[in-house]
């Protein structure tokens, strides 16, 4: 019962639209005149971020800072559509990982409030990056829009 209210709790705590799918090198790399980072780098950073996060919440004893310079990659690309495809895969892994580990969080945890604090953040942090791929990917013409999301995420 407990496990899931938990898995009812952040049920679509984790929704990326599709923001990944379908994305080609070349969109990765391009952007807005005044966009301050690519797809790309968005992308390894949202790997870095999550993957530290789930490394906080299986060793909840051992919280560690991140270095959040350090979490941003220099290439502004891809190098080819295997290396994208590939970090798409771990992104969408580690939200699996997520939402699995969720499902067995347990209210009497004596680290619940820990835990359930680092799925908040996380969970924010995901929708702050995913809202500026989705906008930097409609203002490409690669995304859709908001009138067209029903049928692209069916």
């Amino acid at each position: 019962m407990q496990q899931s209210y938990f898995k009812t709790l952040f049920h679509n705590s984790f929704d990326t639209f599709k923001v990944f799918d379908n994305l080609n090198v070349n969109e990765t790399g391009n952007t807005l005149s005044n966009a301050p980072k690519t797809i790309w780098q968005i992308l390894n950073h949202l790997t870095a971020w999550q993957g530290h996060q789930l490394n906080q919440i299986k060793d909840i004893g051992q919280v560690t800072d991140i270095d959040e310079e350090a979490t941003w990659v220099n290439a502004g690309n891809a190098t080819n559509q295997d290396e994208l495809n590939s970090e798409v895969v771990l992104f969408k892994e580690q939200l699996s990982q997520l939402k699995s580990g969720i499902e067995k969080f347990d209210i009497a945890d004596n680290d619940i409030v820990l835990k359930l604090k680092l799925i908040q953040d996380l969970s924010v942090h995901l929708s702050f990056h995913i809202g500026e791929v989705i906008l930097m990917r409609r203002m490409a013409g690669t995304y859709p829009l908001p009138h067209e999301m029903k049928a692209f995420l069916s």
